[in-house]
């Protein structure tokens, strides 16, 4: 069956996390950090697909594209004033324990905008991909995702990607699965060498960019890795790896007997 990153990614923290949540499938409720950085993806998105229309009109002025979800979107412009705008659309109010946290993170996250336009006008920018999904072939498993951003030059691409929590050091990034996996398929999908990963980590008082690359040692012991996480999930190894760091982000950890916290 195919995996995606977010599912490698549980298992690899806790197979009885994955458990839980992938084969035995309890609900649960979204978390305020999980609320709020959907909020910030979904703002981002249709920034990025208002670019690639007005990009598209550029090309062929003659030619009607229709590029957005919400067709009224077509017709605003690259501003600071439509960032936060879209932000206010985009905000989901759901996982806040009250109003009083909601618009807290709904002030936050407009500041947020403001230091995203400013980083985004820094240059100018050719985007390649919004929101692209992909599908590949690693062995004998299917990885999909979707890349957050792609940005173009005439004969390489770099993959952008949006974080909202803490800022990783630099080893962490460099050793990141997620982006391994990204540095594989953007080769794949847009016949251009991936000369740079991005992790963009937005904050309210500015944004953080750690860079990295991806050589071929690199890919294929993500690779192996790959092969193994999912080895362990086809043959249904489940057992837990309790820790007070996986722990206290586990949203299960109140009914699993091996919780540590």
């Amino acid at each position: 069956m195919p995996f995606s990153y977010s599912q490698l990614s549980v298992y690899r923290t806790c197979p009885t996390q994955y458990e839980f949540a992938r084969i035995k499938k309890i609900p649960r409720q979204i978390s305020a950090g999980e609320s709020f950085g959907s909020s910030v993806h979904n703002t981002l998105s249709k920034w990025g697909k208002i670019e690639v229309e007005r990009g598209k009109r550029k090309e062929d002025k003659d030619q009607l594209t229709l590029f957005m979800d919400d067709p009224e979107e077509s017709s605003l412009s690259l501003t600071s004033d439509t960032l936060s705008l879209l932000w206010h659309q985009s905000f989901i109010v759901q996982g806040y324990e009250n109003k009083k946290d909601a618009d807290r993170a709904r002030e936050k996250g407009e500041a947020m905008m403001h230091k995203f336009f400013e980083w985004w006008g820094q240059k100018d920018r050719e985007v390649a991909a919004i929101e692209k999904g992909f599908s590949i072939e690693i062995d004998v498993n299917t990885i999909k995702g979707r890349f957050d951003r792609v940005e173009q030059s005439e004969d390489s691409v770099q993959v952008i990607d949006y974080k909202t929590g803490s800022i990783r050091s630099q080893k962490e990034v460099d050793e990141d699965l997620q982006l391994s996996i990204y540095a594989l398929a953007s080769e794949e999908l847009f016949g251009k060498p991936c000369t740079e990963l991005l992790l963009l980590f937005l904050h309210e008082d500015g944004i953080h960019e750690v860079r990295t690359r991806r050589s071929k040692e690199q890919l294929e012991k993500a690779k192996k890795e790959i092969n193994v996480l999912s080895e362990g999930i086809d043959e249904g190894v489940f057992t837990a790896t309790p820790s007070e760091s996986a722990c206290g982000r586990c949203p299960y950890r109140s009914i699993c007997e091996f919780s540590v916290v």
